[in-house]
């Protein structure tokens, strides 16, 4: 699942937003304003684009995440473990 969502997403150039995020700008000014209006719109783009290809079961526990880069990080160690059980596996 994790290379088709990685595909999937670089195709839409939204894959930034699972390995680096964003963050909010107190005072924003116009331009920036705009950009954040934007970034967040993908981000929710994506967000969109993970629900729809993950099952039920794991959605459950998405569910409570606010941004892309939360939601990758619980799939990531749902699907492979945190560290220790990946040392474990090999």
């Amino acid at each position: 699942m994790s290379i088709k969502v990685k595909t999937l997403l670089r195709s839409q150039e939204l894959w930034d937003l699972v390995e680096y995020g964003f963050a909010d700008i107190l005072e924003p000014d116009e331009e920036e304003e705009k950009r954040l209006k934007e970034t967040k719109k993908n981000d929710a783009k994506a967000l969109f684009i993970i629900q729809q290809a993950i099952l039920d079961s794991i959605f459950s526990r998405i569910v409570v995440a606010a941004t892309l880069n939360e939601v990758w990080l619980i799939l990531q160690k749902e699907y492979q473990g945190d560290s220790k059980v990946i040392v474990v596996k090999l």
